[in-house]
């Protein structure tokens, strides 16, 4: 159990709770813990969220397709992480991605009605949960000066910060390049000159049909030069 909650102390939603706290919380509240190996589906896109999962050990990958299907992202996660904290509540509760299993996977849940209980009675957790809904909604509505103003590498610099994960890795953008320069409503070779600024700053690789993302760091230096 040491490893285990040495883990969960890194992930934003424990800040703040010492070491035997949170033993002594796990103890008396009930979680499950889940064994997926790998190759395995945890969640089907559009599932209902009905728990909070904590990703304790492995990795995961995620998929995220746009609604035709033209645009897709993956990104892969390694423990300790959790799986789309912020579509437990709000008005759609249901997953945006597909979640498979990279190697085998240890999750930890909690059910919903469980886990506002324990907002309830510690208020750190209610805070940690504000704060971790409050930043994503902060960086959508950040992204927006990105796509009226910036030349086109800070906008797709943005673009893909936008839709990709901190912790994230192994990130893969599959799509036409049509598909891109035409959401940005700017010609292929402006597009291409935006790729290869990138790629020379070995941030990206790239080909016809795929964006690699090597630095996702990085990127965040383009996005606000």
């Amino acid at each position: 159990m040491y490893d285990m909650y040495e883990l969960l102390l890194q992930l934003p939603l424990f800040q703040g709770i010492n070491r035997a706290r949170l033993g002594e919380l796990i103890e008396k509240t009930k979680f499950h813990f889940l064994k997926y190996p790998s190759g395995s589906q945890l969640v089907k896109k559009g599932d209902h969220c009905t728990h909070l999962k904590f990703l304790i050990s492995g990795k995961i990958r995620t998929e995220l397709s746009n609604m035709n299907g033209k645009i897709h992202i993956s990104e892969e996660f390694d423990a300790p992480n959790v799986i789309a904290p912020n579509f437990l509540f709000g008005a759609v509760t249901s997953y945006p991605y597909d979640v498979f299993a990279v190697e085998e996977t240890g999750i930890m849940q909690i059910d919903k009605p469980t886990f506002i209980n324990l907002m309830q009675s510690e208020e750190i957790f209610l805070l940690n949960m504000l704060n971790i809904t409050s930043n994503k909604s902060q960086k959508s509505l950040e992204s927006f000066s990105f796509f009226t103003s910036g030349d086109m590498k800070e906008k797709l610099a943005c673009w893909i910060l936008n839709f990709t994960n901190r912790k994230a890795n192994n990130i893969k953008i599959v799509c036409k390049q049509k598909e891109l320069y035409t959401f940005f409503g700017v010609q292929r070779s402006v597009f291409l000159y935006a790729l290869n600024e990138l790629k020379d700053m070995k941030i990206i690789d790239y080909d016809m049909r795929q964006i690699s993302v090597l630095d996702r760091y990085a990127l965040q230096q383009v996005s606000v030069s």
